[in-house]
């Protein structure tokens, strides 16, 4: 089961976003406020600390930010590269589903796990 799955049988509350290339999701050292699950598009990362620019990623259903669900801002900057289509997962709401199903919670770690992975890759 997937993200879009949790959202569809309404276990986590989603809104649709449409950005055009270009477009910045979140800034670096913003307050984390919500997740986006990227549905089609393509996303850069940069990281403006460690002076890395871009890496491209566009998996399908991939939860954008995820890595901080248990930080106060976001690690990183994220921009679109070309249209884009996102489903925007306020941070509540995620917190609010981890603790009332251990499915999503346990789906959601993975899924940090593995965005952390890539990230972490991204910026080596």
């Amino acid at each position: 089961m997937a993200v879009r799955d949790f959202i569809s049988r309404g276990m986590i509350e989603g809104e649709p976003e449409l950005l055009e290339r270009g477009r910045c999701i979140f800034r670096q050292g913003e307050e984390v406020s919500a997740f986006y699950l990227v549905t089609q598009g393509s996303v850069a990362l940069a990281d403006q600390a460690a002076g890395i620019d871009e890496q491209v990623i566009a998996p399908p259903d991939f939860l954008l930010g995820i890595t901080d669900l248990l930080n106060d801002t976001y690690s990183f900057t994220a921009y679109t590269l070309e249209h884009t289509e996102l489903i925007r997962i306020d941070k509540e709401a995620v917190q609010r589903a981890l603790h009332e199903n251990p499915m999503i919670r346990l789906y959601l770690l993975k899924m940090m796990s593995w965005e952390a992975s890539l990230t972490k890759t991204a910026f080596e």
